[in-house]
């Protein structure tokens, strides 16, 4: 008969708990730094652990703050979650097969979707995939919300201590836009994504300056794979 520790060492909680340690390394000091800048712009403490419970967003907590502060319409704030949050749907397709048939367990697994846990979860194979979406999910957003629990809560008396805080997670995201680029070899979208920004940044008020540098990238990527079409059906047609 196995021992207790052997079972336990075998459950989707013990081996999630291990493999999220990389992403708790990036999701404790980042949740700190959302949880002291959310204090600093004035939200309660209270306030931002409930958004990393609810939103569980890094990119769309961190842009919020300043929407929050500067008293930005709902309507906005709406626009740039769905911006933000519009490649979570591609990242559901592939794993809507594997996941668990219990619909709690299903759109918790499918709503708590990241950057990371998707990486780390389609780089496993589709039983175990399965079997773990659920568990690394809920097990890294524990994480998330520890990070912003101990900023929000010690921030304030710490923080002066720890410059650049506010830097986290930019890195992040250009170490991950770095990661794709090596992965894929495709320059396009980060060069658009750079001309976006630069071009809003240029030319529109701060607070606008997110949602068109977003919209921006999707219409010159939209554009360039309606290009890459017609490039392909004339040669298609060249060939004939």
């Amino acid at each position: 008969m196995p021992s207790s520790s052997a079972i336990l060492a075998a459950t989707p909680w013990r081996q999630a708990l291990t493999d999220s340690i990389p992403i708790a390394m990036a999701y404790v000091p980042i949740g700190f730094a959302f949880g002291l800048l959310a204090v600093e712009t004035g939200l309660p403490a209270w306030y931002a652990v409930l958004m990393s419970v609810i939103v569980y967003t890094g990119a769309l907590q961190f842009a919020a703050l300043p929407m929050l502060a500067g008293g930005i319409g709902l309507g906005a704030l709406a626009l740039t979650t769905l911006l933000l949050n519009l490649r979570h749907l591609l990242y559901a397709l592939p794993l809507l097969p594997v996941l668990s048939r219990k619909r709690a367990t299903r759109l918790y697994s499918l709503a708590a979707l990241t950057d990371e846990t998707y990486s780390m979860l389609s780089a496993m194979p589709a039983e175990r995939r399965g079997r773990m979406a659920f568990s690394i999910n809920l097990t890294c957003q524990a994480w998330w919300v520890a990070g912003t629990a101990l900023g929000a809560l010690l921030g304030p008396q710490i923080g002066n201590q720890i410059p650049n805080l506010g830097f986290a997670l930019p890195c992040l995201f250009v170490i991950l836009a770095i990661e794709q680029y090596l992965l894929r070899r495709q320059w396009l979208p980060l060069v658009l994504g750079i001309v976006a920004f630069v071009l809003c940044r240029l030319l529109l008020p701060q607070e606008h300056v997110l949602i068109s540098a977003l919209l921006l990238s999707l219409i010159g990527l939209v554009c360039h794979d309606r290009l890459q079409q017609r490039h392909a059906q004339t040669d298609a047609g060249a060939g004939r």
